[in-house]
Protein backbone atom coordinates (compact mmCIF):
# COMPACT_ATOMS: atom_id res chain seq x y z
CA UNK A 1 0.00 0.00 0.00
CA UNK A 2 1.14 3.63 -0.55
CA UNK A 3 1.44 5.82 2.02
CA UNK A 4 0.14 9.50 1.56
CA UNK A 5 2.31 12.33 3.00
CA UNK A 6 -1.10 13.98 4.19
CA UNK A 7 -0.36 13.35 8.39
CA UNK A 8 -1.70 9.97 7.89
CA UNK A 9 -2.61 8.46 4.84
CA UNK A 10 -4.12 5.32 4.81
CA UNK A 11 -6.11 4.56 1.05
CA UNK A 12 -9.45 4.83 2.69
CA UNK A 13 -13.40 4.26 0.90
CA UNK A 14 -16.53 4.51 1.60
CA UNK A 15 -19.71 3.30 -0.96
CA UNK A 16 -23.39 2.93 -0.94
CA UNK A 17 -23.26 -0.76 -0.87
CA UNK A 18 -25.35 -1.54 -3.68
CA UNK A 19 -24.78 -4.47 -6.35
CA UNK A 20 -22.77 -4.47 -9.14
CA UNK A 21 -25.37 -3.96 -11.84
CA UNK A 22 -26.48 -1.01 -10.31
CA UNK A 23 -23.21 1.04 -10.14
CA UNK A 24 -21.77 2.76 -12.71
CA UNK A 25 -17.71 3.46 -11.48
CA UNK A 26 -15.13 5.89 -13.66
CA UNK A 27 -12.37 7.85 -13.24
CA UNK A 28 -12.60 11.26 -13.30
CA UNK A 29 -11.09 14.04 -16.16
CA UNK A 30 -8.58 15.63 -13.87
CA UNK A 31 -6.81 12.80 -12.38
CA UNK A 32 -3.03 12.82 -12.96
CA UNK A 33 -1.03 10.05 -13.68
CA UNK A 34 2.10 11.18 -11.75
CA UNK A 35 0.58 12.65 -8.64
CA UNK A 36 -2.20 11.15 -6.37
CA UNK A 37 -5.44 12.69 -5.64
CA UNK A 38 -7.62 12.16 -2.54
CA UNK A 39 -11.22 13.05 -2.29
CA UNK A 40 -12.16 15.19 0.72
CA UNK A 41 -15.33 17.31 1.08
CA UNK A 42 -18.28 17.28 -1.59
CA UNK A 43 -18.65 21.14 -3.02
CA UNK A 44 -22.45 22.07 -4.88
CA UNK A 45 -21.57 21.66 -7.71
CA UNK A 46 -18.43 20.05 -7.20
CA UNK A 47 -15.82 18.54 -5.51
CA UNK A 48 -12.66 19.68 -2.89
CA UNK A 49 -9.47 17.27 -3.53
CA UNK A 50 -6.06 16.90 -1.91
CA UNK A 51 -3.28 16.54 -4.46
CA UNK A 52 0.90 16.41 -4.29
CA UNK A 53 0.61 17.79 -7.82
CA UNK A 54 3.58 20.04 -9.03
CA UNK A 55 1.59 23.05 -10.82
CA UNK A 56 4.87 24.80 -11.53
CA UNK A 57 8.07 22.98 -12.98
CA UNK A 58 10.36 25.47 -11.90
CA UNK A 59 8.78 26.58 -8.50
CA UNK A 60 7.35 23.69 -6.28
CA UNK A 61 6.66 23.60 -2.87
CA UNK A 62 8.22 20.59 -1.33
CA UNK A 63 8.41 19.40 2.55
CA UNK A 64 11.32 18.51 4.76
CA UNK A 65 11.77 15.29 2.81
CA UNK A 66 11.52 17.12 -0.91
CA UNK A 67 8.04 15.55 -1.36
CA UNK A 68 5.67 17.70 -3.08
CA UNK A 69 3.26 19.14 -0.88
CA UNK A 70 -0.51 17.84 -0.84
CA UNK A 71 -2.57 20.69 -1.30
CA UNK A 72 -6.27 22.03 -1.35
CA UNK A 73 -7.92 22.01 -5.16
CA UNK A 74 -11.66 23.10 -5.79
CA UNK A 75 -13.43 21.67 -9.00
CA UNK A 76 -16.93 22.47 -10.33
CA UNK A 77 -18.90 20.50 -12.84
CA UNK A 78 -21.41 22.01 -15.32
CA UNK A 79 -23.18 20.57 -17.90
CA UNK A 80 -21.80 17.15 -17.26
CA UNK A 81 -18.74 18.81 -17.88
CA UNK A 82 -15.64 19.34 -15.27
CA UNK A 83 -13.61 22.46 -15.51
CA UNK A 84 -10.03 22.77 -14.65
CA UNK A 85 -9.32 22.03 -10.53
CA UNK A 86 -8.18 25.37 -9.19
CA UNK A 87 -5.98 25.50 -6.18
CA UNK A 88 -8.20 26.87 -2.97
CA UNK A 89 -7.04 29.78 -0.62
CA UNK A 90 -3.12 29.82 -0.53
CA UNK A 91 -3.54 31.14 2.86
CA UNK A 92 -4.60 27.85 4.32
CA UNK A 93 -1.58 26.87 5.96
CA UNK A 94 0.61 27.34 2.80
CA UNK A 95 4.02 24.99 3.62
CA UNK A 96 2.08 22.10 5.44
CA UNK A 97 0.58 19.26 3.50
CA UNK A 98 -3.23 19.92 3.69
CA UNK A 99 -6.31 17.32 3.40
CA UNK A 100 -8.11 16.00 4.06
CA UNK A 101 -11.27 18.76 5.17
CA UNK A 102 -14.40 18.65 6.33
CA UNK A 103 -16.60 21.91 5.42
CA UNK A 104 -19.80 22.95 7.79
CA UNK A 105 -23.20 23.38 6.09
CA UNK A 106 -22.88 27.36 5.58
CA UNK A 107 -19.24 26.79 4.39
CA UNK A 108 -18.54 29.30 6.87
CA UNK A 109 -15.64 27.20 8.69
CA UNK A 110 -13.43 24.76 7.22
CA UNK A 111 -11.40 21.71 9.30
CA UNK A 112 -8.23 20.48 8.09
CA UNK A 113 -6.27 17.61 8.15
CA UNK A 114 -2.12 19.98 8.73
CA UNK A 115 1.06 18.21 8.74
CA UNK A 116 3.72 20.55 8.29
CA UNK A 117 6.23 22.60 10.21
CA UNK A 118 3.99 25.23 11.46
CA UNK A 119 1.27 22.33 13.07
CA UNK A 120 0.25 18.69 12.94
CA UNK A 121 -3.40 17.67 13.51
CA UNK A 122 -6.80 19.29 13.00
CA UNK A 123 -7.11 22.51 12.63
CA UNK A 124 -10.08 25.50 12.08
CA UNK A 125 -10.48 28.36 9.94
CA UNK A 126 -13.28 30.64 9.42
CA UNK A 127 -14.39 32.69 6.33
CA UNK A 128 -14.24 36.24 6.97
CA UNK A 129 -15.80 38.22 4.01
CA UNK A 130 -14.21 35.80 0.76
CA UNK A 131 -11.08 35.01 2.68
CA UNK A 132 -10.28 32.53 4.96
CA UNK A 133 -8.86 33.47 8.38
CA UNK A 134 -5.35 31.90 9.53
CA UNK A 135 -5.95 27.99 10.39
CA UNK A 136 -6.10 27.62 14.93
CA UNK A 137 -5.56 24.46 15.99
CA UNK A 138 -8.21 21.69 17.62
CA UNK A 139 -7.83 21.67 21.43
CA UNK A 140 -7.69 18.39 21.63
CA UNK A 141 -4.71 18.03 19.34
CA UNK A 142 -1.24 16.82 21.17
CA UNK A 143 2.19 16.09 20.95
CA UNK A 144 1.36 13.12 22.08
CA UNK A 145 -0.91 11.31 19.42
CA UNK A 146 -2.55 12.17 16.38
CA UNK A 147 -6.03 13.66 15.34
CA UNK A 148 -7.06 13.78 11.68
CA UNK A 149 -9.46 13.34 9.26
CA UNK A 150 -12.42 15.53 10.50
CA UNK A 151 -15.83 15.00 9.30
CA UNK A 152 -18.22 17.91 10.95
CA UNK A 153 -21.97 17.53 10.99
CA UNK A 154 -24.62 19.24 9.14
CA UNK A 155 -25.94 20.90 12.35
CA UNK A 156 -21.99 21.99 13.08
CA UNK A 157 -22.63 20.45 16.73
CA UNK A 158 -20.30 17.18 16.40
CA UNK A 159 -16.82 16.80 15.10
CA UNK A 160 -15.99 12.97 14.35
CA UNK A 161 -12.36 12.56 13.31
CA UNK A 162 -9.30 9.91 13.59
CA UNK A 163 -6.90 9.89 16.05
CA UNK A 164 -4.38 6.88 17.87
CA UNK A 165 -4.54 8.88 21.43
CA UNK A 166 -4.49 6.27 24.22
CA UNK A 167 -7.16 4.49 25.01
CA UNK A 168 -8.11 3.75 22.18
CA UNK A 169 -8.90 -0.30 20.68
CA UNK A 170 -5.63 -0.63 18.40
CA UNK A 171 -4.02 1.57 16.06
CA UNK A 172 -6.59 4.38 14.67
CA UNK A 173 -10.13 4.67 15.94
CA UNK A 174 -12.71 6.84 15.05
CA UNK A 175 -13.73 9.58 17.64
CA UNK A 176 -16.86 12.10 18.49
CA UNK A 177 -16.70 15.45 20.03
CA UNK A 178 -19.53 17.87 21.01
CA UNK A 179 -19.69 21.15 20.74
CA UNK A 180 -20.27 22.58 24.01
CA UNK A 181 -20.54 26.53 24.84
CA UNK A 182 -16.29 27.27 25.02
CA UNK A 183 -15.20 24.73 22.45
CA UNK A 184 -15.36 20.53 22.10
CA UNK A 185 -16.14 17.93 24.85
CA UNK A 186 -13.49 15.48 25.33
CA UNK A 187 -13.21 12.86 22.68
CA UNK A 188 -15.64 9.70 22.99
CA UNK A 189 -14.51 6.64 21.24
CA UNK A 190 -17.47 4.94 18.95
CA UNK A 191 -16.72 1.42 20.13
CA UNK A 192 -16.46 -2.05 18.82
CA UNK A 193 -18.48 -2.04 16.25
CA UNK A 194 -16.86 0.89 14.57
CA UNK A 195 -13.06 0.89 15.50
CA UNK A 196 -11.19 -2.63 15.87
CA UNK A 197 -7.21 -3.70 16.89
CA UNK A 198 -5.96 -2.19 13.10
CA UNK A 199 -6.75 1.13 12.06
CA UNK A 200 -9.93 3.20 11.34
CA UNK A 201 -10.18 6.65 9.60
CA UNK A 202 -11.81 9.18 7.19
CA UNK A 203 -15.03 9.12 8.70
CA UNK A 204 -18.00 10.63 6.54
CA UNK A 205 -21.42 11.61 7.90
CA UNK A 206 -23.86 11.07 4.94
CA UNK A 207 -26.88 12.01 7.35
CA UNK A 208 -27.21 12.47 11.23
CA UNK A 209 -27.28 8.82 11.56
CA UNK A 210 -25.19 6.76 9.02
CA UNK A 211 -21.20 6.98 9.33
CA UNK A 212 -19.20 5.94 6.64
CA UNK A 213 -15.56 4.90 7.77
CA UNK A 214 -12.82 3.48 6.42
CA UNK A 215 -10.74 -0.02 8.34
CA UNK A 216 -8.08 -2.34 7.65
CA UNK A 217 -9.10 -4.28 10.91
CA UNK A 218 -12.15 -5.58 10.00
CA UNK A 219 -13.48 -8.41 6.86
CA UNK A 220 -12.29 -6.35 3.93
CA UNK A 221 -10.99 -8.09 0.33
CA UNK A 222 -7.98 -6.79 0.48
CA UNK A 223 -6.27 -3.72 1.80
CA UNK A 224 -8.40 -0.81 3.12
CA UNK A 225 -12.24 -1.45 2.84
CA UNK A 226 -15.48 1.04 3.72
CA UNK A 227 -17.95 0.63 6.32
CA UNK A 228 -20.97 1.86 7.52
CA UNK A 229 -22.92 2.35 10.66
CA UNK A 230 -26.15 3.73 11.92
CA UNK A 231 -26.71 5.42 15.26
CA UNK A 232 -29.50 3.59 17.50
CA UNK A 233 -30.21 4.94 20.89
CA UNK A 234 -26.94 6.89 21.36
CA UNK A 235 -24.80 4.14 20.15
CA UNK A 236 -23.26 3.72 16.61
CA UNK A 237 -24.36 -0.46 15.60
CA UNK A 238 -25.48 -2.47 12.72
CA UNK A 239 -21.72 -2.55 10.76
CA UNK A 240 -22.13 -3.23 7.29
CA UNK A 241 -18.77 -3.81 4.68
CA UNK A 242 -19.19 -2.33 1.49
CA UNK A 243 -19.40 -4.16 -1.83
CA UNK A 244 -17.74 -4.11 -5.07
CA UNK A 245 -17.39 -2.27 -7.47
CA UNK A 246 -16.38 0.52 -4.91
CA UNK A 247 -14.31 -1.53 -2.57
CA UNK A 248 -11.72 -4.13 -4.17
CA UNK A 249 -8.54 -6.37 -3.56
CA UNK A 250 -6.66 -2.69 -3.98
CA UNK A 251 -6.58 0.33 -1.80
CA UNK A 252 -10.40 1.85 -1.97
CA UNK A 253 -11.07 5.02 0.28
CA UNK A 254 -12.03 8.61 1.17
CA UNK A 255 -16.09 8.12 -0.03
CA UNK A 256 -18.32 11.52 0.20
CA UNK A 257 -21.77 11.35 -1.28
CA UNK A 258 -22.59 14.10 -3.04
CA UNK A 259 -25.52 15.85 -5.38
CA UNK A 260 -28.09 13.45 -7.37
CA UNK A 261 -26.90 10.06 -6.04
CA UNK A 262 -23.49 10.57 -7.02
CA UNK A 263 -20.14 9.09 -4.54
CA UNK A 264 -16.68 9.85 -4.92
CA UNK A 265 -13.77 7.62 -3.36
CA UNK A 266 -10.33 7.39 -4.24
CA UNK A 267 -8.13 4.19 -4.95
CA UNK A 268 -4.92 2.80 -6.06
CA UNK A 269 -6.38 -0.08 -8.03
CA UNK A 270 -4.84 0.98 -11.39
CA UNK A 271 -1.63 0.26 -10.07
CA UNK A 272 -0.28 3.41 -10.15
CA UNK A 273 -0.85 6.50 -8.84
CA UNK A 274 -4.04 7.24 -6.22
CA UNK A 275 -6.81 8.12 -8.74
CA UNK A 276 -10.60 9.74 -7.75
CA UNK A 277 -13.53 8.01 -9.49
CA UNK A 278 -17.30 8.67 -9.38
CA UNK A 279 -19.65 6.80 -8.51
CA UNK A 280 -23.57 6.99 -9.76
CA UNK A 281 -25.89 4.58 -9.19
CA UNK A 282 -28.24 3.54 -11.75
CA UNK A 283 -31.58 3.37 -9.74
CA UNK A 284 -33.47 6.22 -10.21
CA UNK A 285 -32.56 9.23 -8.03
CA UNK A 286 -35.22 9.77 -4.62
CA UNK A 287 -35.05 12.63 -3.05
CA UNK A 288 -36.89 14.27 -0.07
CA UNK A 289 -37.92 11.01 1.21
CA UNK A 290 -40.18 11.85 4.24
CA UNK A 291 -40.73 9.36 7.58
CA UNK A 292 -43.57 7.39 6.70
CA UNK A 293 -46.38 8.72 8.24
CA UNK A 294 -48.64 6.09 9.90
CA UNK A 295 -52.67 5.90 8.85
CA UNK A 296 -54.92 7.30 11.44
CA UNK A 297 -58.63 6.46 11.12
CA UNK A 298 -59.83 8.13 14.22
CA UNK A 299 -62.17 11.43 14.19
CA UNK A 300 -63.56 13.94 16.33
CA UNK A 301 -67.19 14.28 16.02
CA UNK A 302 -69.07 17.29 18.44
CA UNK A 303 -72.29 18.89 18.43
CA UNK A 304 -72.50 22.55 19.48
CA UNK A 305 -74.58 22.33 22.39
CA UNK A 306 -77.33 25.62 22.34
CA UNK A 307 -78.19 27.66 25.34
CA UNK A 308 -81.08 26.32 25.23
CA UNK A 309 -79.66 22.15 25.16
CA UNK A 310 -77.51 23.03 28.57
CA UNK A 311 -80.53 22.20 30.71
CA UNK A 312 -79.94 18.25 30.22
CA UNK A 313 -83.03 17.77 28.27
CA UNK A 314 -81.39 16.26 25.16
CA UNK A 315 -79.63 13.50 24.57
CA UNK A 316 -77.26 12.82 21.35
CA UNK A 317 -76.91 9.16 19.31
CA UNK A 318 -74.17 8.95 16.88
CA UNK A 319 -74.47 6.60 14.19
CA UNK A 320 -71.15 5.89 12.62
CA UNK A 321 -72.14 3.79 9.39
CA UNK A 322 -69.76 0.89 10.62
CA UNK A 323 -72.10 -1.38 12.49
CA UNK A 324 -71.02 1.07 15.50
CA UNK A 325 -72.75 4.24 17.54
CA UNK A 326 -72.26 6.37 20.69
CA UNK A 327 -73.92 8.86 22.75
CA UNK A 328 -72.62 12.41 23.70
CA UNK A 329 -72.46 15.66 22.22
CA UNK A 330 -68.27 15.24 21.53
CA UNK A 331 -67.08 11.92 20.41
CA UNK A 332 -63.46 10.20 19.18
CA UNK A 333 -64.67 7.64 16.81
CA UNK A 334 -61.95 4.87 15.31
CA UNK A 335 -63.17 3.76 11.93
CA UNK A 336 -61.81 0.20 11.35
CA UNK A 337 -60.32 1.08 7.74
CA UNK A 338 -60.37 3.20 4.58
CA UNK A 339 -64.15 3.56 3.16
CA UNK A 340 -67.02 6.05 2.94
CA UNK A 341 -69.02 5.77 6.11
CA UNK A 342 -72.76 7.73 6.33
CA UNK A 343 -72.84 9.05 9.63
CA UNK A 344 -75.60 10.46 11.54
CA UNK A 345 -76.37 12.24 14.55
CA UNK A 346 -79.72 11.95 16.71
CA UNK A 347 -81.20 14.10 19.03
CA UNK A 348 -83.67 13.32 21.49
CA UNK A 349 -86.05 15.41 23.42
CA UNK A 350 -86.21 14.03 27.11
CA UNK A 351 -89.37 16.03 27.62
CA UNK A 352 -91.21 14.53 24.62
CA UNK A 353 -89.71 11.03 23.97
CA UNK A 354 -88.87 12.05 20.65
CA UNK A 355 -86.01 11.84 18.36
CA UNK A 356 -85.30 13.34 15.15
CA UNK A 357 -81.95 13.01 12.82
CA UNK A 358 -79.93 16.44 13.51
CA UNK A 359 -77.74 15.87 10.71
CA UNK A 360 -75.92 13.28 8.01
CA UNK A 361 -72.47 13.31 7.30
CA UNK A 362 -70.83 11.12 3.92
CA UNK A 363 -67.10 10.91 6.06
CA UNK A 364 -64.38 9.57 3.16
CA UNK A 365 -62.50 7.75 5.56
CA UNK A 366 -58.76 7.43 3.33
CA UNK A 367 -55.09 6.52 3.97
CA UNK A 368 -52.31 9.58 3.30
CA UNK A 369 -51.20 9.81 0.19
CA UNK A 370 -47.83 7.80 0.28
CA UNK A 371 -45.98 5.31 -0.80
CA UNK A 372 -46.23 2.67 2.78
CA UNK A 373 -43.86 0.30 3.78
CA UNK A 374 -46.21 -2.48 5.63
CA UNK A 375 -43.03 -4.36 7.74
CA UNK A 376 -43.14 -5.23 11.79
CA UNK A 377 -40.91 -2.86 13.74
CA UNK A 378 -38.72 -5.55 15.15
CA UNK A 379 -37.40 -9.14 13.25
CA UNK A 380 -34.80 -11.16 14.10
CA UNK A 381 -31.49 -12.21 11.85
CA UNK A 382 -32.46 -14.75 9.04
CA UNK A 383 -35.73 -14.31 9.52
CA UNK A 384 -37.93 -14.54 6.33
CA UNK A 385 -39.46 -10.80 5.74
CA UNK A 386 -42.19 -9.57 3.31
CA UNK A 387 -41.14 -6.43 1.91
CA UNK A 388 -45.17 -5.40 1.46
CA UNK A 389 -46.00 -1.88 -0.38
CA UNK A 390 -48.92 -2.96 -1.72
CA UNK A 391 -50.64 -0.21 1.27
CA UNK A 392 -48.91 2.29 -1.24
CA UNK A 393 -51.97 4.61 -1.07
CA UNK A 394 -51.34 7.57 -4.55
CA UNK A 395 -54.83 7.29 -6.27
CA UNK A 396 -53.52 9.92 -9.27
CA UNK A 397 -50.62 7.66 -10.28
CA UNK A 398 -50.55 4.44 -12.21
CA UNK A 399 -47.57 2.43 -10.04
CA UNK A 400 -45.04 0.55 -12.53
CA UNK A 401 -42.03 0.16 -10.17
CA UNK A 402 -41.22 -0.59 -6.65
CA UNK A 403 -37.49 0.28 -5.43
CA UNK A 404 -36.72 -0.77 -2.16
CA UNK A 405 -33.16 -0.05 -0.35
CA UNK A 406 -33.11 -2.09 2.91
CA UNK A 407 -30.44 -0.08 4.78
CA UNK A 408 -27.66 -2.58 5.03
CA UNK A 409 -26.16 -1.66 1.41
CA UNK A 410 -29.14 -4.21 -0.74
CA UNK A 411 -31.41 -2.20 -3.82
CA UNK A 412 -34.30 -3.86 -5.21
CA UNK A 413 -36.46 -3.24 -8.34
CA UNK A 414 -39.60 -5.23 -8.35
CA UNK A 415 -42.55 -4.77 -10.16
CA UNK A 416 -44.76 -6.04 -7.82
CA UNK A 417 -45.27 -4.51 -4.59
CA UNK A 418 -44.45 -7.62 -2.42
CA UNK A 419 -41.04 -9.41 -2.56
CA UNK A 420 -38.97 -11.00 0.35
CA UNK A 421 -35.48 -10.16 2.22
CA UNK A 422 -33.92 -11.14 5.53
CA UNK A 423 -31.08 -9.28 7.37
CA UNK A 424 -27.86 -11.53 8.32
CA UNK A 425 -26.48 -8.87 10.99
CA UNK A 426 -28.53 -7.36 14.22
CA UNK A 427 -28.72 -3.60 14.25
CA UNK A 428 -31.26 -0.92 13.06
CA UNK A 429 -31.70 0.06 9.53
CA UNK A 430 -33.23 2.60 7.90
CA UNK A 431 -35.77 1.30 4.89
CA UNK A 432 -36.76 3.32 1.98
CA UNK A 433 -39.51 2.85 -0.17
CA UNK A 434 -39.45 4.45 -3.73
CA UNK A 435 -42.36 4.11 -6.28
CA UNK A 436 -42.08 5.57 -10.14
CA UNK A 437 -44.93 5.77 -12.62
CA UNK A 438 -47.21 8.21 -14.33
CA UNK A 439 -49.85 10.65 -13.14
CA UNK A 440 -52.99 9.74 -14.33
CA UNK A 441 -54.41 12.79 -15.96
CA UNK A 442 -50.98 14.23 -17.22
CA UNK A 443 -49.08 11.12 -18.23
CA UNK A 444 -46.18 12.66 -17.06
CA UNK A 445 -43.66 10.39 -15.18
CA UNK A 446 -43.14 10.80 -11.30
CA UNK A 447 -41.40 9.53 -8.31
CA UNK A 448 -42.44 9.21 -4.53
CA UNK A 449 -40.64 7.98 -1.55
CA UNK A 450 -40.59 7.17 2.43
CA UNK A 451 -38.36 6.06 5.01
CA UNK A 452 -38.62 4.38 8.37
CA UNK A 453 -36.79 2.25 10.60
CA UNK A 454 -37.16 -1.32 11.35
CA UNK A 455 -34.68 -3.26 14.32
CA UNK A 456 -32.75 -6.98 13.61
CA UNK A 457 -31.84 -8.68 16.87
CA UNK A 458 -30.48 -12.09 17.35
Amino acid sequence: MKLLNVILSFALLAETCLLRAQYEVVPVPFNTSYADEVVTAPLAGGLIYCSNRNRNLFRSRTDLNEEHLFRLYAVYQEDNRWGQPQILQKNLLPDAHTGPVSISADGKTVYLTVNGQSGKGIFIARKEGDVWSRPYPFEHNSAEYVTAHPAVSKDGNRLFFASNMPGGFGGFDIYCCERTGTGWSQPVNLGADVNSAANELYPFLQSDRQLFFASSGHETTGGLDVFSVTEWNGRWTSRQHLKAPINSPADDFAYVAAENATGYFSSNRNGKSIDIFAVKSLFPVFTDCNEQEENDYTFLFSYTVSEEDTTGNFTYRWDFGDGTGATGDSIKHSFPATGNYPVQLYITDLLTGEETMEAEYNVAVEDVEQPYINLPEKATTGEKLTLDASRTFLPGVNIENYYWQTGDGTQLSLKEPVGEYHYNIPGVYRIQLGVTGTQKDTGQQVKHCVLRTIEITR
